[in-house]
């Protein structure tokens, strides 16, 4: 796309402003400013460019150019435009530049269409025209109603396009100078989906990140290629590389490969963010005055009343604590890092770094995709998670609750907290069945609340709510819109490891909001965070039977691929089978690679004659209705691949991994697939066999994980079948 350039001023001082279609522009700084609508008093518009590729119009709007430029030719213009896009027209063919550039037409010429459409033709200067004040105040009005529906959000002109003739039809035609007029309001931000990164070229940008790898020890040739792009998305803070565009012309249009499955992000694409929105009091979130400072207000409510709202969602002991803790936390006044366990007093938070800190010392913190956030507010921040939770500690809490836990239970009491301080929420989870699983269950804990549901093919994916429930890729088309942010899953894919989620996670949130992450295998940056008491945690190491977690049982066993070559399955491992298929359970037998699914299943079938056994993997066309069969109990054993090692609960079920020793089963992976086993009241002590033909340190770490929980569990545990232990202390009570 292209986009217009031109001066305007108000006496003062004279500015460079962008436009996607100049007749607005004409409008707002016409004759009839005083009337309200514009602006009174303005100097005339000074067109330089009929159309230049929009990203160098972006980085040209705002620049105050000299007083004298009412007085400039052509030939002053030019130098001066390209004296600014040098960095820009170097990438460029030189016979291309005039033409790019698009200086050659006359300003009056434009200057005529403008006045063709406002009504300006024909009229004596401050002669009034009624038709021209009702024009402006219909764009007054339809650039309210866009701002109302861009209200947090982060919106490509295409995507902004196809919401308004879904919600708002009436402004489609229009719908560039409904922009550009918003624009100029100031109700939202304009720029290129792709721009170039701080600084006038890669030089600058990328020797500062050399010059560190340099300090740590490192080559900085790894950062060659990012030097030759320099350049990042707006939207999702990845690196993209530049090349020719069709659609603007230019030599050096980057476009976006990370986030190309919400729409194509390029340099010459327009992205539309509204400003941030202030937090507002009053239970609906209706208009109101908003709190001073950032962020919801405070609520130093007394602790009977506290309980009192806890006591509302029937919640264990366990649960109850961990709730209290985090609400607590939520309804607190800013201000330094809170405790990493109940009960323990908040240590001297450590400096959060700053432009001026020193590099940091390992070697993670130098990846390519740290350029994401080399424009943002913690320079030198890791660009996952643990980094901006080391960052800005003061803002998040971790709730680390062991599988089968009731996490989402202990949601309820924190977003009924956000909302009864005129909040909105957002949680995001890695897949969209979690999606559909658990928006029925929200709307059941909050009937009066407007809920939207957000996945790919979603028809809800324009609507808003107060409370916002969507895959982890949905948050991208947010920008600062929610005062709760949730991580469902915090160490699932695709979340974990993925620097642009992590990025979406951050931008998503207002200034001054919270968020809260949920976890059973938190990241080992972030438990390192707690350990130091730099981030707040509450733990929950018992699920809501209150019974202890399964310890993984070893097998020792030939490789699943030796044993699929020999035809046979050892005896000790079908032996343990039988026994778990007598006692009426159901089996989760989990492999590493998609190719050992079937065959297995097929000596499954021909050790236990007259048992279902079905196979699925993600490459499965029919996962959807297998795993529906197998928790309907059509299939006895079901077989698969990490695809199911969250989000899938059978009441009755045992848990055989083998080759457990794979290097895909990591720490995390094992103690998530053993969490489906003995997860209801039921049946609490359900089996799990880490089957391998050796033992590996996550499969240590994994079982030592397991015992670890189980001893914090104690307090909570029932001593025998409807006992209740001893009562729970509360967060900060002192032992007696």
């Amino acid at each position: 796309m292209k986009a217009s350039l031109y001066a305007a001023g108000d006496g003062h001082e004279r500015k460079l402003y962008l436009s996607l279609d100049l007749k607005a522009d004409f409008l707002w700084w016409g004759e009839l400013g005083a009337a309200g609508y514009g602006k009174a008093g303005s100097l005339p518009m000074q067109l330089v460019s009929s159309g230049m590729p929009l990203q160098w119009a972006a980085r040209l709007s705002g620049k105050t150019v000299p007083e004298s430029a009412d007085r400039w030719s052509h030939r002053e213009w030019e130098r001066y435009i390209r004296r600014w896009l040098a960095p820009e027209l170097a990438a460029e063919a030189p016979h291309s530049i005039a033409s790019l550039l698009g200086m050659e037409e006359e300003a009056a010429d434009c200057r005529s269409a403008g006045q063709s459409w406002t009504g300006a033709a024909g009229r004596e200067p401050g002669e009034p025209d009624i038709d021209q004040l009702e024009k402006k105040q219909r764009l007054n009005e339809q650039a309210t109603v866009l701002g109302e529906l861009l209200e947090g959000r982060s919106l490509l002109g295409r995507e902004l396009l196809a919401m308004i003739r879904e919600i708002a039809p009436e402004l489609e035609r229009d719908w560039k100078a409904i922009v550009q007029w918003a624009y100029l309001q100031g109700r939202l931000t304009l720029s290129g989906a792709v721009e170039k990164t701080a600084g006038a070229g890669p030089s600058r940008l990328f020797g500062r990140l050399n010059g560190q790898a340099r300090m740590c020890g490192l080559s900085g040739g790894r950062f060659a290629a990012a030097a030759r792009a320099a350049h990042r998305c707006v939207r999702c803070g990845s690196e993209a590389a530049g090349g020719p565009c069709a659609a603007c012309g230019s030599a050096d249009c980057a476009r976006c490969e990370a986030c190309r499955a919400l729409g194509r992000s390029r340099s010459c694409e327009p992205l539309l963010q509204s400003l941030p929105r202030a937090p507002r009091r009053g239970g609906q979130g209706g208009p109101g005055a908003a709190p001073p400072g950032p962020g919801l207000p405070a609520d130093a409510e007394p602790e009977a009343a506290l309980r009192a709202r806890l006591a509302r969602w029937k919640l264990s002991p366990a649960q109850t604590a961990a709730s209290e803790l985090a609400v607590r936390f939520l309804e607190a006044e800013p201000g330094p890092a809170r405790p990493g366990r109940a009960g323990r007093e908040p240590r001297a938070p450590r400096r959060v770094p700053h432009a001026s800190a020193p590099p940091p010392r390992r070697a993670g913190a130098l990846r390519l995709a740290a350029t994401a956030m080399l424009g943002a507010a913690w320079p030198g921040a890791r660009p996952d998670t643990s980094g901006y939770a080391a960052a800005d500690p003061a803002s998040r809490f971790l709730l680390w609750a062991v599988t089968g836990a009731g996490k989402t239970e202990m949601l309820f009491p924190l977003i009924e907290s956000a909302l009864r301080r005129g909040g909105r929420v957002l949680v995001a989870t890695p897949r969209r069945d979690v999606v559909l699983e658990l928006a029925p269950r929200l709307r059941r804990a909050f009937p009066h609340e407007p809920l939207t549901a957000l996945y790919g093919g979603s028809e809800e994916r324009w609507q808003r709510g107060r409370i916002t429930l969507a895959t982890t890729h949905q948050l991208l088309r947010f920008a600062r819109a929610f005062d709760l942010v949730v991580i469902d899953e915090l160490d699932a894919f695709p979340f974990h490891g993925d620097p642009m989620l992590s990025y979406a996670a951050e931008t998503c949130r207002t200034d001054g909001g919270r968020t809260v992450y949920l976890s059973a295998t938190p990241p080992r940056g972030m438990l390192a965070l707690v350990r130091r008491g730099r981030l707040a945690c509450a733990k929950v190491p018992v699920r809501y039977h209150r019974h202890p977690l399964p310890v993984p049982e070893p097998l020792r066993m030939l490789s699943l691929a030796e044993c699929l070559r020999r035809g046979r399955l050892p005896d000790a491992l079908l032996r343990r089978c039988g026994q778990s298929l007598r006692r009426g359970a159901q089996l989760f037998v989990f492999v590493p690679k998609i190719v050992y699914a079937e065959r297995l299943a097929a000596l499954l079938r021909r050790a236990f004659p007259g048992i279902a056994v079905g196979a699925t993997s993600s490459q499965d066309g029919k996962r959807g209705d297998k795993v529906l069969s197998f928790r309907s109990a059509e299939f006895r054993i079901l077989v698969t691949t990490t695809i199911l090692e969250r989000g899938v609960t059978v009441p009755r079920s045992d848990v055989y991994i083998l080759d457990a020793d794979s290097r895909l089963f990591d720490e995390a992976s094992l103690v998530q697939m053993a969490g489906r086993a003995g997860r209801s009241a039921e049946d609490p002590s359900g089996r799990v066999v880490f089957a391998s033909a050796q033992h590996t340190a996550a499969q240590a770490g994994a079982r030592r994980q397991i015992r670890r929980m189980n001893r914090w569990a104690k307090p909570f545990l029932l001593t025998a079948p409807g006992e209740d232990p001893s009562p729970v202390r509360s967060p900060g009570e002192p032992r007696r």
